[in-house]
């Protein structure tokens, strides 16, 4: 075979493998748009009707003023939802104060410390963010509310933690993983301690995808009904009280929804806009946060 003909079948050759390729490459593109398409529209058709049902709802009057019962002569006298507001914000701000620290500290020992136990660990917490959150209401129900015969607020929190932590604690762990060994060496090197290498270099380079973690644990649990829903009673008044009992927009949908009267039911569409909202804001605050820090 001549260098003529060789080049002429390496040219043939090439162009069919091309041809076959970008035919190959035109059909996965065509599998993946349609997987978009088919994941689109029951996530679209959910935005339609809780926007659509719930835009009425979101009111003033439906944010500040409390939950009321109805009554045979006034069904649609069920209030607002600023008791729920109330008490969400105080089971969630106390979960959060206590699942940050801990979740940073733990990750901190898993980073520093090498051995099976830390295997273990990192195993039981992924094992955590697979189970049921009904577990965790279980658990904290029996070894609080049934011990001291009482419901609190801060109860909720602590079930919480239960999801929060481990959600923290494995996104803090990858984060700190992340850090580039040349910026831990150099801080060696220049005689830092280990310990000052942790909190000047380490996790100042990690602190984005750390609070990325933080906003993704808080967007999960602030939507969460079954921890909380056997452990903190319920209260028609607003209060900041974390040992007073509380009722959170979760457990108010909750009791809407199994409520003798429509509108109770009807409301609900307004609780669950009013949820996605916060999930949504604290989602977009994440991606704003870590946008600037890379940038900065």
């Amino acid at each position: 075979m001549s260098s003529q003909e060789r080049r002429e079948f390496i040219r043939t050759t090439s162009a069919k493998s091309y041809r076959r390729r970008a035919l190959s490459s035109r059909v996965f593109t065509a599998l993946l748009v349609i997987a978009l398409l088919i994941a689109f529209v029951p996530l679209a058709s959910i935005l339609q009707n809780v926007v659509g049902h719930g835009i009425r709802y979101i009111t003033w009057h439906f944010l500040t003023t409390s939950q009321q019962l109805p009554s045979i002569t006034n069904t649609n006298g069920i209030g607002g939802i600023g008791n729920a507001l109330a008490g969400t914000a105080v089971v969630d701000l106390i979960a959060v104060l206590i699942s940050i620290p801990t979740a940073i500290v733990l990750a901190m020992a898993m980073f520093e410390i090498k051995g099976r136990w830390v295997v273990a660990v990192r195993t039981a917490m992924e094992t955590f963010i697979g189970l049921p959150s009904i577990v965790f209401g279980v658990f904290t129900y029996v070894s609080l509310v049934v011990t001291t015969h009482q419901y609190h607020a801060y109860f909720g929190s602590l079930a919480l933690c239960f999801i929060m932590i481990p959600v923290m604690t494995i996104n803090a762990l990858a984060a700190l993983q992340s850090v580039p060994d040349t910026l831990i060496e150099a801080g060696l090197s220049l005689g830092l301690r280990p310990s000052r290498v942790m909190l000047h270099i380490i996790l100042p380079a990690a602190r984005a995808r750390v609070f990325t973690g933080v906003f993704l644990a808080f967007s999960r649990a602030v939507g969460e009904t079954a921890p909380i829903l056997f452990v903190i009673g319920a209260s028609t008044l607003p209060g900041f009280n974390p040992s007073g009992q509380a009722t959170t927009l979760p457990t108010l949908m909750w009791s809407y929804l199994i409520g003798a009267y429509p509108s109770q039911r009807e409301a609900c569409w307004g609780i669950a806009l009013v949820l996605m909202v916060t999930v949504l804001f604290f989602n977009v605050l994440s991606r704003i946060f870590v946008a600037r820090t890379q940038r900065s």
